[in-house]
């Protein structure tokens, strides 16, 4: 641990003369002494790397400023031995950037409000002065332990800086217990109750699927406003259409926020991940399965790590809105891969050159703002709420779910990460009911012949069918609804579904399971062709039928191909099954 305590003077710090970004690898060749640029990396904001050293104080007296100077050229130093030092992990520029701006906080704060004109004059006092006003600002724990450890670094660094705090304000082990005490814990992201994803994805659906009479009206507002000036485009847009332009740019936007709420549904990916999507790849998707990317969050290095993600085909049909809806914009924008930019019709202010063509985290949220109101939706939508949703519906569709699977589908390094996804406690609280909803929808299908369902549950369903006639003289769904509501609460009955089918569970059916390993209850941890289709629990429908096929199809590979005897025979075996389970549908097919 360092112990100098030796007072350093404002001398020692590189004036605003001589100043020179060109030998800061990190900072842009526009940057000066008062505005810096760090260099961008290709997932964050632009704004994200822009730190403007002058103090926006306008009530501020010619004296306050000048007591400033000292201030900022000992922060500017700070930043630079921070990203060199040794004593440091700081690598990445959206991280120095982000130092940067708490740095200048602090230094803002000792200046101008405790009046003092060095950081040799911080004493005690003004760090518990700090303290209280953290505290009164209500910041989160994390934002808090961010500021404390700058404050520790102005001791830590100040032999490298040349000057520095005289004393270390917080020793080992008790920075974070005093964080916690000046800031309040972090709210974690909503989950989305099942039915508010669900009938946000309908909506989103619906728009993608119905948005081609807008986008021909989008098409024709830019040829208007191409013929008569911006000015005149609004009167002559509402002559030819009887609506004002406005209702078309409400429209666009919500139908733009429906693709993207398709495409984040769909594919589980991250914010950043979809703001980084290129234009190039997305076009070759539309010729292909998977959706490629780049994740940023885990991969550790600047270039981030490559993903694929499966598009069914509603999200390409989102993937193509997107790309018609950007297409102005590209087409004035030279050099911009990038997919998701703004709309065509919202302007954009920029100083200092910063490209303001990519869609920004504000206009992002603005955008699902307006989508969730016209979705009757009362609260705030966020892309990760989303991520949130398709991790909480994919445990709630398989009970247990194949965390291994998911996990390697969000990118996460660790099955901690996913568990911390899957066990909110947000989903207990609607969870049953959300079950007992489904379970009694899937009951009605069958007892109504809506879903023909076959497998080792057929003779189950069957003598319930029978028991209801035997009742009543016409089957009717009011009576349904109540002999499904009545069996659900006496015998505690759960439909999971799964890929390959249902699994029709109650308390007296769990030991009938084959998947069981104590003989009282189910383990899907032990679910596989051969226990499923052969379990009296078991139900599988004709839209189920495809995916046996592609397994069955799958085993004949490895049967004509692998030479492992053993492959061979499991193969064989596994052909068996599937074949077993289509032959149920023979007479469909």
């Amino acid at each position: 641990m360092q112990t100098n305590k030796s007072k350093h003077i404002p001398s020692q710090i590189t004036p605003d003369s001589n100043f020179d970004p060109a030998k800061l690898w990190w900072l842009e060749s526009k940057s000066n002494a008062d505005k810096w640029f760090f260099k961008p990396d290709n997932h964050s904001a632009l704004s994200s790397f822009t730190v403007n050293w002058t103090p926006d104080l306008v009530t501020s007296s010619k004296s306050d400023f000048g007591r400033w100077r000292p201030w900022k050229e000992y922060a500017q130093k700070l930043v630079q031995v921070i990203i060199d030092s040794d004593s440091t992990d700081v690598k990445k520029t959206i991280t120095l950037a982000g130092y940067a701006r708490e740095i200048r906080s602090v230094c803002l704060w000792f200046c101008f409000t405790n009046r003092l004109h060095h950081i040799a004059e911080v004493k005690r006092i003004h760090i518990a002065s700090y303290e209280e006003f953290i505290k009164e600002s209500q910041l989160t724990i994390n934002s808090v332990i961010t500021k404390l450890h700058i404050v520790n670094l102005m001791w830590k660094l100040r032999d490298e800086v040349g000057c520095g705090l005289a004393f270390l304000p917080y020793y080992s082990g008790k920075l974070k217990p005093r964080a916690k005490k000046l800031g309040r814990q972090g709210g974690r992201t909503k989950t989305i109750r099942p039915r508010d994803f669900f009938k946000l994805l309908d909506k989103a659906l619906h728009e993608v699927e119905y948005a081609d009479q807008w986008l021909c009206k989008l098409e024709r507002y830019i040829e208007i406003k191409e013929l008569v000036g911006p000015s005149n485009c609004a009167y002559h847009y509402k002559k030819e259409f009887n609506e004002s332009s406005l209702q078309l740019f409400k429209r666009i936007r919500i139908i733009y926020a429906s693709a993207i709420v398709t495409i984040l549904s769909l594919t589980a990916m991250r914010k950043h991940e979809a703001n980084v999507l290129k234009y190039s790849d997305a076009v070759r998707t539309l010729e292909n399965v998977n959706l490629e990317g780049t994740e940023h969050k885990t991969a550790h290095t600047e270039t981030g790590k490559h993903t694929q993600r499966p598009l069914p085909e509603d999200g390409k049909k989102a993937l193509k809105l997107i790309i018609e809806l950007t297409k102005f914009v590209r087409k004035t924008a030279s050099g911009l891969d990038k997919l998701l930019l703004r709309l065509p019709f919202q302007n954009c202010v920029s100083n200092d050159s910063i490209d303001c063509n990519t869609l920004s985290t504000a206009v992002l949220y603005r955008l699902f703002n307006e989508f969730a109101k016209d979705a009757s939706i009362n609260f705030a939508l966020r892309p990760h709420m989303l991520r949130r949703a398709f991790a909480m519906i994919w445990t709630w569709r398989f009970e247990i779910g194949d965390l291994d699977y998911l996990s390697r589908f969000l990118y996460h390094n660790s099955h901690f990460f996913t568990e911390i996804y899957v066990d909110d406690p947000d989903v207990y609280d609607f969870l049953p009911e959300e079950m007992q909803r489904y379970t009694a929808k899937i009951f009605e299908q069958a007892f109504l012949g809506g879903n023909n369902i076959e497998g080792g549950i057929k003779s189950a369903l069957s003598r319930y069918r029978r028991l209801i006639q035997q009742k009543v003289k016409v089957v009717e769904p009011e009576v349904i609804s109540i002999f499904i509501d009545r069996m659900i609460e006496k015998f505690n009955y759960q439909v999971i579904p799964n890929a390959d089918g249902y699994c029709f569970m109650s308390t007296v059916r769990g030991s009938r399971a084959k998947c069981s390993t104590d003989g009282e209850n189910p383990d899907y941890t032990n679910r596989n062709e051969k226990t499923c289709s052969s379990c009296p629990n078991f139900g599988v429908d004709e839209g189920r039928v495809d995916y046996w096929k592609k397994r069955r199809d799958a085993h004949q590979v490895v049967l004509n191909n692998s030479e492992d005897q053993l492959m061979v025979d499991s193969a064989r075996r596994g052909v068996q099954y599937a074949e077993h389970v289509i032959s149920m549908f023979k007479e469909v097919h």
